[in-house]
């Protein structure tokens, strides 16, 4: 019984809640894939690190949990330094699903536990490169990981990151040309760390940047040495190696002048649009975790109070279009959307042709770019040369 239908005198006072108008938590999740020591427990199982900001502390939980030395307590302490040693506020959450030591496979164990776990980022701890097979089921488990459906599993969309340091010409370098990777290229021929320390800890910056998700360029990966050779140091420019890594759509990481380790420019392998016509937009890591964010806005929005069980009437389809131009508003006040006044008269919400309990919403949106270039020209002239006295 309630209190709408009480018939004794009395003053019943009734709690309530509003629907929550903002923007969701930003917070993005690290998923670390890599072998513990033999014996250890909990391989294919989802295992929280609960020490993400403090070297020290989760040098000691990962050890523990995974053994000492082990390739999945080194990813994980790489993930925590890439953002403690910069002295970084953000730091993401880590979650991990150990191997077997001995696998040399993303097991269909392993697949099962991480297809089932929320995470933005999730880290290979194979060769991008050299194991297309690894990298393959990696794609595959983001895209899947990313579909419409998955939202009701709190996932609203996903990225595998792997890194290669072996190949020593970017050209040399092959594509999967898909949004559901970013890969890392590291050139070191004599590396003091494995491929997956490098990509937890290249993820782990990714992750630690919330919105509005600006350009990553020039981010220290904390932890990171530079490789002793100069020749292993990329160069970097216009028709230099970062463009051909760049061009091939991965994500070429630089010695500084000072012997940090940094980003270039983090892409994702998508280079097309359609196998044959090159993609011009939408490739940027960056972009795609905005899209993400919007696609966890909305389904936070209309899971609110005030759209949950409700009539397919004509005033619930205007509220649905108002709030998603209202949210897209805030968006472009966050510097992620733009344009959002001349896109809002594309927003439709309509009654779906074979199925009327059910409204379909279009929400048409211009990410914000990074800004990646500023190109200066230098005009040397002799226009003020004369001289009147």
């Amino acid at each position: 019984m309630t209190i709408g239908f009480q018939k004794t005198p009395g003053t019943p006072v009734e709690i309530t809640f509003d629907a929550e108008l903002g923007l969701p938590n930003d917070q993005q999740q690290l998923l670390l894939i890599g072998r513990a020591a033999s014996g250890a427990t909990g391989v294919a199982t989802v295992i929280t690190i609960s020490n993400v900001s403090d070297v020290d502390a989760a040098t000691t939980e990962a050890e523990t949990k995974f053994g000492s030395g082990s390739e999945l307590a080194k990813m994980v302490i790489a993930a925590v330094n890439a953002n403690a040693a910069e002295a970084r506020s953000t730091f993401p959450p880590i979650k991990c699903v150990p191997l077997e030591s001995t696998d040399t496979t993303i097991t269909a164990a392993c697949q099962t536990a991480v297809k089932s776990t929320k995470a933005e980022f999730i880290v290979s701890p194979f060769d991008a490169a050299t194991d297309t097979a690894n990298r393959s089921t990696l794609s595959d488990m983001a895209s899947t990981m990313s579909a419409a459906a998955r939202v009701e599993n709190n996932q609203f969309g996903s990225m595998g990151v792997a890194a290669n340091m072996s190949v020593a010409d970017p050209a040399g370098l092959d594509s999967p040309d898909t949004q559901y990777l970013t890969l890392a290229w590291f050139r070191n021929a004599a590396p003091s760390i494995t491929v997956g320390e490098l990509a937890a800890a290249y993820a782990a910056v990714l992750a630690g940047n919330v919105s509005p998700f600006v350009p990553v360029n020039g981010y220290v990966l904390g932890g990171i040495d530079a490789p002793d050779a100069q020749s292993d140091r990329i160069t970097v420019g216009a028709g230099l190696e970062s463009e051909t890594a760049l061009g091939l759509g991965w994500t070429p990481i630089r010695v500084k002048a000072n012997d940090d380790v940094a980003i270039v420019r983090s892409v994702t392998s998508r280079i097309t649009t359609n196998g044959v016509v090159a993609a011009g937009a939408y490739y940027d890591v960056q972009d795609f975790q905005v899209l993400y964010f919007w696609r966890k806005t909305l389904f936070t929005r209309f899971n609110q109070t005030d759209f949950a069980n409700a009539k397919a009437s004509v005033d619930k389809a205007r509220a649905i279009k108002s709030e998603a131009i209202r949210l897209a508003q805030v968006f472009e006040d966050n510097e992620m959307f733009k344009s959002v006044s001349d896109l809002a008269k594309q927003f439709t919400v309509t009654v779906n042709a074979s199925d009327r309990h059910r409204f379909d919403v279009v929400t048409p949106v211009n990410v914000i770019p990074g800004l990646h270039v500023i190109a200066t020209t230098v005009r040397a002239g002799t226009q003020f040369d004369s001289i009147s006295v």
